[in-house]
C-alpha cells in the first residue's frame, strides 16, 4: 500500500514539472511576440524623415549650389530655414532668394542648382592723354585729278596760340573690389596714371591735369615731353650762306639744300626746292616739295614719315611711311610701315625698297629688266628673338614660383622667431631677387607685345603694282623670295605658307 502511494506521488511531481515547463514556454513566446511588435514599430518610426539640404561651395568660393532632399513622411523645409542653413555654411553674398523660392514652389528635388554667385572684381580703366591738336598727321600729299600732287596745302606745320589748351590728362578710374559668396573681398586693380611732361614753352595748370601753350608756335612731343617750339624759316638755300642747320623746332627751307650741308631738327623739316647730296635728320616728318638728287651720297632720316615728288640716287629711312608721287630711281628706301608711289607716274626702278607692311606702286622695274629688289614683312631674326623672349619669360616664371615657395617657409620661421642670421640674409636676398626678376619680366613682356604686333602685321605684308611689274624684279616677303621673269600686269604679291604667290592687284 505504501509503495503504491510513492508511485502516485512520483507521477504527480512529474506532471507538475512538465506543466511548469509548458507555462514557461508560453510566457516566453508572448514576450518574443511583444518584443517583435515593438521592433516593427521602431522600424516604421525610423522611416519617417524630414527634408534635408546639401550645400556645395566651389573651390574659388565664387559659386554655391543647393540641393533639396525631399522628406519621407516628415516635414518640408521653409524658406527661412534654408536661409539659416546657408548662413550657417557661411554663404551670405550673392544669394538668389527668388531661385530658392522657385525650388520650393516647383519642388525641384535631388538636383544641385546654383543659388549664389560671387561678384568678380572690376579693374579700373587706365588714364590717358586727350590731345587738342593732331600730332599723328599723315603727310601724304593729295593727288589731284590730273595726277599731280598738291604740295601747297599739306597741313604739315601745326600752329598754336599762346594760352591755347594743348592736352588734358584724363585720370584713371578706381577698381571695384569683388566678393566671394562667403563674403571674402577680392581686390581689384586701379587704373594706371597717364604721364606726359611739360617741356619748353608749356604751362601746366595748378591741378596738373591741363597743359597750355606758353608761346605762339608748333607743339611737338619728344620723349613723352610736350613742348611748343618756334619755326625756323630759311628764306633761301641751305648752303654756304647759312651753314649747317641744327634746330630744336621745325625748319622750313624756301630754297634748296645744297650738296655737303646738313639739317638736323626735332620738329618737321619742309624743303620747297631740291635736296642735293645733303644730309637731313629729324624726329619729325620730312617733306620735299620738289625732289631729291642724292648723287649716291644724299641721306634723309626721319622717325616719322617722308614725302617727296621724286628721289634719285639717295637713301631714305623713315620710321613710318614713305610717299613718293612721281618716281624713285636707283635709291635705297627703308620704311617701318608702308612705301607708296601712287602719283602720276608712281614708278620704282633700280635700287632696293624695304617696308614693314606694304609696297604699292603703279610701275615696278623697267622694260630693260633693271634689277630692282623689294622686300616686305618681318625679318626672320625677329622670330628667333621672339622665341628667346618667350623662353626667358618661362624661366623667370619658374624662378618666381620657387622663390615664392621659399619666402613662405622663411616668413613662417620669422613669425616663430626661428630665423637665424644666415636665413635672414637669405630672406633679404630672395626678396631683392624677386623684385629684380619682376622688373625683367615687365620689360620682356613689353618687348614681346611689340613683336606680337610686328608678327601679326607680317602676315598681311604685300607688294603691289597697279600697272605693271617687269622682269628683273626680285620680290622678298618674310623668308621667301621670287624673281619675276616675265612681265605681270595689275598684280599683288604675298607670302602664302612660305611661298611667294601673286594674284590680281589689291592695292
Amino acid at each position: 500500500m505504501e509503495a503504491n502511494n510513492d508511485k502516485k506521488a512520483e507521477r504527480i511531481i512529474k506532471w507538475a514539472i512538465e506543466r511548469a515547463k509548458i507555462e514557461e514556454n508560453r510566457e516566453k513566446s508572448e514576450q518574443d511576440i511583444t518584443s517583435a511588435s515593438k521592433s516593427d514599430y521602431s522600424e516604421n518610426e525610423n522611416l519617417v524623415e524630414d527634408a534635408k539640404l546639401e550645400i556645395e561651395i566651389s573651390k574659388n568660393e565664387m559659386d554655391a549650389t543647393l540641393c533639396i532632399i525631399p522628406p519621407k513622411g516628415g516635414r518640408m523645409l521653409t524658406f527661412e530655414e534654408i536661409i539659416e542653413e546657408l548662413t550657417a555654411k557661411n554663404v551670405k553674398h550673392g544669394v538668389d532668394n527668388n531661385k530658392i523660392k522657385e525650388m520650393l514652389a516647383k519642388q525641384l528635388f535631388n538636383k544641385p542648382i546654383y543659388i549664389a554667385s560671387g561678384s568678380p572684381p572690376i579693374n579700373g580703366k587706365d588714364g590717358y592723354i586727350k590731345y587738342h591738336f593732331d600730332f599723328n598727321r599723315d603727310i601724304k600729299p593729295k593727288v589731284l585729278e590730273d595726277g599731280t600732287a598738291d604740295y601747297h596745302n599739306l597741313g604739315l606745320v601745326i600752329n598754336v596760340k599762346k594760352g591755347e589748351l594743348l592736352a588734358e590728362i584724363i585720370p584713371p578710374t578706381q577698381g571695384i573690389p569683388g566678393k566671394t559668396v562667403t563674403g571674402k573681398i577680392i581686390p581689384a586693380k586701379n587704373g594706371k596714371h597717364a604721364k606726359i611732361h611739360a617741356g619748353k614753352n608749356v604751362i601746366i595748370s595748378k591741378d596738373g591735369n591741363e597743359l597750355f601753350a606758353g608761346i605762339d608756335g608748333q607743339p611737338v612731343i619728344i620723349n613723352n615731353k610736350l613742348s611748343v617750339l618756334p619755326i625756323l624759316e630759311i628764306k633761301g638755300d641751305v648752303g654756304p650762306a647759312t651753314g649747317n642747320i641744327d634746330f630744336l623746332g621745325s625748319v622750313v627751307v624756301l630754297g634748296n639744300v645744297k650738296t655737303g650741308f646738313t639739317i638736323k631738327a626735332n620738329g618737321d623739316i619742309e624743303v620747297n626746292g631740291i635736296v642735293e647730296a645733303a644730309e637731313i635728320e629729324t624726329d619729325g616728318n620730312i617733306i620735299i616739295k620738289r625732289g631729291v638728287q642724292g648723287q649716291g651720297k644724299g641721306i634723309l632720316r626721319t622717325k616719322k614719315s617722308f614725302a617727296a615728288r621724286y628721289i634719285e640716287n639717295a637713301t631714305v629711312e623713315a620710321g613710318e611711311n614713305i610717299n613718293i608721287t612721281d618716281a624713285a630711281m636707283h635709291s635705297c628706301l627703308l620704311a617701318g610701315k608702308n612705301i607708296r608711289l601712287e602719283g602720276k607716274k608712281g614708278l620704282i626702278v633700280g635700287g632696293t625698297a624695304r617696308a614693314g607692311e606694304k609696297i604699292i606702286a603703279k610701275t615696278i622695274g623697267s622694260p630693260m629688266s633693271t634689277y630692282t629688289e623689294l622686300e616686305v614683312g618681318i625679318d626672320p631674326s625677329l622670330k628667333m628673338n621672339y622665341q628667346n623672349i618667350c623662353n626667358k619669360l618661362k624661366t623667370i616664371e619658374t624662378d618666381l614660383h620657387k622663390i615664392g615657395q621659399a619666402l613662405i617657409v622663411l616668413e613662417k620661421l620669422k613669425e616663430k622667431d626661428l630665423l637665424t642670421s644666415d636665413k635672414q640674409a637669405l630672406l633679404e636676398k630672395l626678396i631683392f631677387t624677386k623684385e629684380t626678376l619682376k622688373e625683367q619680366q615687365q620689360e620682356l613682356m613689353g618687348e614681346k607685345e611689340r613683336l606680337d604686333l610686328m608678327i601679326s602685321q607680317s602676315s598681311k605684308a604685300s607688294i603691289s603694282a597697279s600697272n605693271v611689274c617687269y622682269s628683273g624684279v626680285n620680290i622678298i616677303i618674310g623668308n621667301a623670295s621670287f624673281k619675276v621673269r616675265d612681265r605681270i600686269d595689275h598684280v599683288t604679291f604675298y607670302n602664302y605658307e612660305g611661298q611667294i604667290k601673286f594674284g590680281p592687284y589689291e592695292g
